[in-house]
């Protein structure tokens, strides 16, 4: 039996082991889980807001290339247009645009007539170019298009129809460089304005020896796209029904500083967002851009193509003919208004997380349970094979002789004075076998938790006696010396006095069986302390067998549980002994604990609360020895 609870031992930490490994596997790939759909959260919501972004994007160059497309300038714009060509289209569009009023005012740069080059204003009212005064915010500008007026000569050359494949060679119509009305355009963010070179190409066959340039400003009304066009674009694309989704803001970064152009929070000029989950490069050049380029086509999509999208380009449908480093751009910055998106993340993989292991939690719960129900089914049929093997033995040493002596009375084998002697026999194994069949009904009924007490206020010396006295005839068979103590003036107790009875007449049967060749037995009754420091009445039986060995001293008060000693000894007994007395002291409110040593025998002390109104009342002297160690 010692061996079969090693084994059971055994594969309980085997399967526990078993299962904390595979839930510490579990965590951890739910840990991976959890971070691979958080990156791919990320990388989602990532994407849909740069598709915002890009769609944003995509609107507002509608609504300012519309007047750029309309006026229809192009790489030899100056072999055919005037100014007044210029002015015819500029009024067609105001007829039909959607926001005419986006567009200030539109001028004609003539850099060609330097050095006294000339600024016009097309006056679309009276259908005139008027010569005008340069304004204050354009002097800027237009200093600079003087200086880059002769620089850009030689990049220009892509223009001319000699460096493309001699002096023969026409431009075709179909060409990019002739047809594309948008090359050339470039964005100034401080006015704002779009500005695109007139380059008068010499005409074929002219001899002219060099193109002359001139340059077109569309200024626009800054005032207006703050207050109708951007926040009509940020609710597009950015709201939702609780007003915008995102707070959004445009800044324009130079190396001198940064500025705010718009804010959809009505943040002043010089506020910016603290923080910020992405932002978009709206007129300049790529990031990845690392040299300047006189001229080139537009971006696409797999041009400005970046793994960060928190910070990348537009594709820009305004080629660039001065790439400057320190020149400012506009930069659109958008923040979440529940609070940055890495934290939306982070929140959502805590959850996920949250859940993950709570759902670990309750697997683990699951399984405990599944083992714990598994261990105590194992016990359980362990018991009932105890149960089987003891009952077995028990029962078969008494009906041997019972039926033994039976047949030899019916035979008439037993006769006159025999005749007594045999009916005895019968009736000594016969109250043992009322005894072990009383023993396992009163442990079938403490398990099931039927049992049925009557408690009453119980004197400790009537208990004591009466215990005494119900196993005095056993005692004196046995030729035993009982010693007996009551500490005068005990506290009363209150419990079941024929259950208290029972379980201190299973401890002196127990030391009965046990004593080995001593022959004495000790009762003693006192009060103590326990280990609170509370009165407590203590009831003692003490033998002075052989003891028990300390690694069984835990085990003694397992149902059907018998030492080895006894075994070898073939000490009858069916184990439930201690059982029913440990159970019966915790259902009186008390406890049973044991006092042993190896060859100078065992004391089981009964612990019983006092009935008392302060349990802390010190106890009266007393000369009753007391156990020295208890387990």
């Amino acid at each position: 039996m010692v061996r079969s609870g090693f084994r059971d031992r055994y594969f309980t930490l085997g399967l526990s082991a078993a299962i904390v490994s595979v839930l510490v596997i579990l965590a951890v790939l739910q840990y991976r889980w959890s971070n691979q759909v958080s990156a791919a959260n990320e990388t989602q919501i990532g994407a849909n807001l740069r598709s915002l972004m890009m769609d944003w994007h995509f609107d507002l160059f509608r609504d300012f290339s519309a007047i750029a497309v309309a006026l229809q300038v192009g790489p030899d714009s100056g072999a055919r247009d005037d100014w007044h060509d210029y002015l015819a289209r500029y009024r067609d569009w105001q007829d039909f645009a959607d926001d005419p009023e986006i567009v200030k005012s539109v001028f004609v740069w003539e850099t060609s007539a330097a050095p006294n080059s000339r600024l016009f204003w097309l006056d679309t009212e009276r259908l005139q170019i008027v010569p005008s005064d340069t304004p204050p915010e354009m002097q800027s500008l237009l200093n600079r298009l003087q200086r880059n007026s002769s620089s850009l000569q030689a990049g220009l050359n892509a223009w001319n129809p000699d460096a493309i494949g001699g002096a023969d060679e026409a431009i075709a119509p179909e060409d990019p460089r002739r047809t594309d009305p948008m090359t050339g355009w470039q964005f100034d963010p401080n006015i704002p304005a779009l500005v695109h070179p007139i380059v008068h190409h010499p005409i074929h066959g002219t001899g002219t020896p060099s193109s002359r340039i001139d340059w077109i400003v569309i200024r626009f009304n800054l005032d207006l796209i703050r207050s109708e066009l951007l926040p009509k674009l940020a609710r597009r694309f950015f709201g939702g029904e609780q007003g915008l989704d995102y707070r959004l803001e445009i800044v324009s970064k130079s190396a001198s500083g940064v500025k705010t152009i718009y804010s959809s929070d009505g943040l002043g000029l010089d506020q910016m967002l603290s923080h910020v989950d992405a932002e978009m490069n709206i007129f300049g050049p790529p990031p990845e851009s690392t040299e300047a380029l006189l001229v080139h086509g537009p971006r696409t999509s797999s041009m400005i193509r970046s793994p960060d999208w928190h910070n990348f380009s537009a594709p820009s449908w305004f080629p660039i003919i001065q790439d400057r480093r320190d020149s400012q751009n506009w930069t659109l910055r958008v923040q979440h208004r529940s609070g940055s998106l890495a934290g939306i993340v982070a929140g959502v993989r805590r959850r996920n997380l949250a859940i993950s292991f709570g759902v670990l939690v309750l697997l683990a719960v699951s399984m405990s349970l599944v083992v714990v129900a598994s261990y105590r089914a194992q016990r359980f049929a362990r018991l009932q094979m105890n149960f089987v093997a003891v009952v077995s033995h028990e029962l078969r040493t008494p009906l041997a002789v019972i039926s033994s002596a039976a047949e030899n009375i019916a035979d008439g084998v037993v006769t006159g004075k025999q005749l007594s002697r045999y009916s005895l026999a019968i009736r000594n194994q016969t109250r043992r076998l009322t005894e072990l069949v009383d023993d396992i009904l009163s442990f079938a009924v403490s398990q099931d938790g039927s049992t049925r007490y009557r408690f009453r206020v119980l004197d400790v010396a009537d208990i004591v006696t009466t215990a005494i006295e119900n196993t005095r005839e056993l005692l004196d068979r046995d030729g035993f010396t009982l010693e007996q103590a009551i500490e005068p003036k005990l506290p009363k107790v209150r419990g079941d006095l024929s259950a208290l009875n029972q379980c201190l007449q299973n401890l002196i049967v127990n030391a009965v069986k046990y004593s080995g060749e001593s022959r004495w037995i000790g009762v003693y009754a006192r009060t103590g302390r326990d280990h609170a420091g509370f009165l407590e009445v203590q009831i003692t039986v003490e033998d002075h067998g052989p003891g028990i060995p300390a690694s069984e001293v835990e085990q003694i008060f397992t149902p059907f549980y018998r030492t080895h000693a006894a075994r070898e000894a073939q000490i009858r007994g069916t184990g439930l002994g201690l059982t029913l007395a440990r159970t019966i002291a915790e259902e009186m409110g008390g406890s049973l604990t044991v006092v042993t040593k190896e060859e100078h025998g065992s004391a089981f002390t009964l612990h019983l609360p006092p009935m008392l109104h302060d349990n802390r009342v010190e106890p009266s002297l007393s000369s009753i020895p007391e156990p020295t160690q208890k387990a």
